[in-house]
């Protein structure tokens, strides 16, 4: 998530918005979002519905596994990279490539 945060600004200046969503509470993820100092929503999906609905539930836990998804702005799915482990994460040479077709 740092790392998107080094990029956000850049991103939001092509007109790019970034969200994150994690199963934590609207507390920890306001607090998170705090201590990291991110200018990005962290939001809060506590029942894993969004999680579920993705199919990125990492297999018997209520976690998530990192997954990056960039949404056009028709609302489609335009690129997805989901993580097999807690640190497989897509380059941000990749995201900024998807992010900017």
């Amino acid at each position: 998530m740092g790392d998107l945060a080094e990029v956000a600004d850049e991103l939001a200046a092509e007109g790019i918005s970034i969200a994150a969503i994690s199963v934590d509470s609207v507390e920890d993820s306001a607090a998170l979002a705090e201590r990291l100092g991110v200018g990005f929503p962290l939001l809060s999906d506590p029942d894993a519905r969004v999680i579920d609905r993705y199919g990125v539930r990492m297999k018997g836990e209520t976690l998530a596994v990192p997954a990056t998804f960039i949404v056009g702005r028709d609302g489609t799915l335009a690129w997805r990279h989901v993580g097999e482990r807690a640190l497989d994460r897509p380059p941000l040479s990749q995201v900024r490539q998807e992010a900017t077709r």
